[in-house]
């Protein structure tokens, strides 16, 4: 291989690498360039070592060069394959935006949509596809005064229908793809085997994943704990200024066939949920420490003003420890190293919320949403139960994340006693966890 052909092929490799967010100056591409050089392109092993060390620079950008690696270094009846296939993907992605946009018309005009409301509407349940364009057919035949409507209802009703599709965009979260597939079939490979693992990352109870794996692992927790945070900044209250509400408006306008003649607003609710965070780190609960801690990392860098306790025979707060950890690796560092030997035996959960009643009181209030992270496996259950009792009189509302699986449950007669008290989930994979959030929108 010639060397301008060697820099040529570097090159796109790398383009491919961007794609996944690894960025390559100038000086990592010379020495990429200089390795391949003098070590040649026969030993596939040797140069993955090579474009390793000189390209990656972190464990969590590992998984995306090894996908665009395999892709780039496949035979080439596979990147032909794949290059039909994403051919042939893309296609049917613009099949089905210009059959959208011929579905979503007003009065025989095409309406106003972005491409990400468009993929929205592409990814709907049939059933709510039709609801909206029963409302669309309703509207054209809706009169004011007795006076048809015209083309000067138009915008009201791209605004009505641009929140119907903001609300399920949020409601469908990233279960479905909002951007067009690309064209280029190396890129759209690695792209799918990474869903993949995410995929196989949400099934798999989070005890049963290796060390190697949890850089990946962590990248969606974080994921899941942004949509946390963003449902916490989002939740809204009726008023006459704000953005429009569309539930109540669409109740409001069924009188005129559906058309939006009166608007009724929401305005933020006063009272911004406060955040509680308790963790269980007794015994039964080791092997899922490095989950806690990553949900407590994800949670406390994303919103501001969450406390933080952690327990197992006793409460220990954790707030001030987390203040200022920039990384992951830096609130191991500052928070939990001197608390190893605190932890590891077994469980009290009476005792913890008895402290943090007595210690911690002012944290509870009408505004707070406590999370629990434990399996519930605990000494003093009826005294548990009692104080919990106690503290979801306090709160808005308690949602416990239980690690144990939902078919042993029977078999804890603290979760029967606790249960009446809280919102109880099972929670012991990224799948349940990503439920849990669209299910309950409404605990923050």
């Amino acid at each position: 291989m010639q060397r301008s052909e060697l820099d040529r092929h570097l090159l796109e490799f790398i383009d491919l690498l961007r794609e996944g967010g690894i960025s390559v100056n100038l000086t990592e591409f010379q020495d990429a360039l200089q390795g391949l050089t003098l070590i040649g392109m026969e030993d596939k092993s040797r140069v993955e070592g090579i474009l390793q060390s000189t390209l990656v620079k972190s464990v969590n950008q590992l998984p995306w060069f090894q996908e665009v690696f395999r892709v780039f270094f496949a035979p080439p009846e596979a990147k032909s394959a794949w290059q039909k296939e994403a051919q042939e993907k893309a296609a049917s992605w613009e099949k089905g935006v210009a059959q959208s946009r011929e579905e979503l018309r007003f009065q025989g005009e095409e309406l106003k949509f972005s491409d990400e409301q468009l993929a929205t509407y592409m990814n709907l349940p049939e059933a709510e596809k039709e609801r909206l364009k029963q409302f669309l057919e309703r509207s054209e035949e809706g009169t004011r005064n007795g006076m048809q409507l015209d083309h000067s209802f138009q915008p009201m009703v791209e605004k009505m229908l641009h929140g119907s599709l903001e609300y399920w965009k949020r409601k469908l979260g990233e279960d479905f793809p909002i951007t067009p597939p690309g064209q280029e079939g190396l890129l759209s490979e690695a792209q799918r085997a990474m869903r993949q693992k995410e995929m196989h990352y949400l099934t798999k109870d989070l005890k049963d994943i290796p060390p190697e794996e949890w850089p990946e692992v962590s990248k969606l927790i974080r994921r899941l704990s942004r949509r946390l945070a963003s449902q916490v900044s989002r939740r809204l209250g009726q008023g006459k200024r704000g953005s429009l509400d569309m539930r109540r408006t669409v109740r409001e306008n069924l009188r005129y066939g559906g058309v939006l003649l009166k608007q009724t607003y929401r305005k933020r609710r006063k009272g911004k949920p406060r955040f509680v965070l308790v963790c269980d780190m007794s015994g039964s609960m080791l092997k899922y420490t490095e989950f806690i801690l990553q949900f407590i990392y994800g949670l406390t860098s994303l919103v501001s003003g969450i406390e933080t306790y952690v327990f197992a025979s006793h409460l220990v707060n954790i707030t001030s420890k987390l203040r200022g950890a920039q990384t992951f690796q830096g609130m191991l560092n500052t928070s939990m190293t001197d608390l190893v030997g605190e932890f590891g035996g077994g469980t009290n959960f009476a005792v913890s919320l008895e402290e943090l009643h007595e210690h911690y009181g002012s944290s509870l209030s009408r505004r707070t949403v406590l999370f629990i992270l434990s399996d519930a496996q605990t000494l003093e259950g009826e005294k548990a139960a009692a104080y919990l009792r106690k503290t979801r009189s306090k709160v808005r509302e308690i949602i416990w994340l239980n690690t144990l699986p939902e078919k042993r449950w029977k078999d804890v007669r603290a979760i029967e006693l606790f249960q009446p008290y809280c919102q109880m989930f099972e929670c012991n994979t990224l799948g349940h966890l990503q439920d849990i959030l669209k299910k309950s929108p409404g605990f923050v």
